[in-house]
């Protein structure tokens, strides 16, 4: 059953999950299972609503995908650098390890999405904790991954 016609061509469109569309940005990968999309017999896609990409992205940032990963602070206005939330100190510059989370979800009349995103890890020399690049950057690089990945499955972005 569709309710809907193409933009492009005024073809009849139906709703297709995708099996599995993958994005990368600064080093956080975002694989998303199941994402909806409106298709047409001409291979034209685009998103169930209009609001979708930004509503998708904000239950991402809001699920548990991002639970466990602690945010570093960052300090400096020229050189920036990386300080270990628990005790201060510098983190390496280089990540050292990598953490995955999964979460559901949820869409539009549809069943949620499978998605799972992994984001690297900067050790501290001192106290051997682990924290992630700083929270705006975080959920700024989760975005684009998301976005990147939407602009892999060839969905248009309006």
């Amino acid at each position: 059953m569709t309710a809907h016609v193409c933009r492009q061509c005024s073809a009849d469109v139906s709703v297709l999950r995708l099996d599995r569309v993958e994005g990368e940005n600064s080093g956080i990968h975002v694989t998303i299972e199941g994402l909806p999309v409106l298709d047409c017999s001409n291979g034209h896609r685009r998103f169930p609503t209009p609001d979708f990409p930004l509503e998708f992205i904000r239950h991402l940032v809001e699920s548990e995908a991002l639970d466990g990963v602690t945010p570093a602070v960052q300090k400096g206005l020229f050189r920036k650098r990386l300080l270990c939330p628990a005790c201060g100190k510098e983190l390496s510059s280089v990540a050292e390890d990598r953490r995955n989370g999964r979460a559901h979800v949820a869409v539009p009349e549809g069943d949620p999405v499978a998605v799972e995103v992994i984001v690297p890890l900067y050790r501290c020399p001192a106290c051997d904790k682990q924290a992630s690049e700083p929270e705006s950057g975080l959920q700024r690089d989760v975005m684009q991954a998301v976005a990147n990945a939407f602009r892999s499955a060839e969905i248009p972005p309006g």
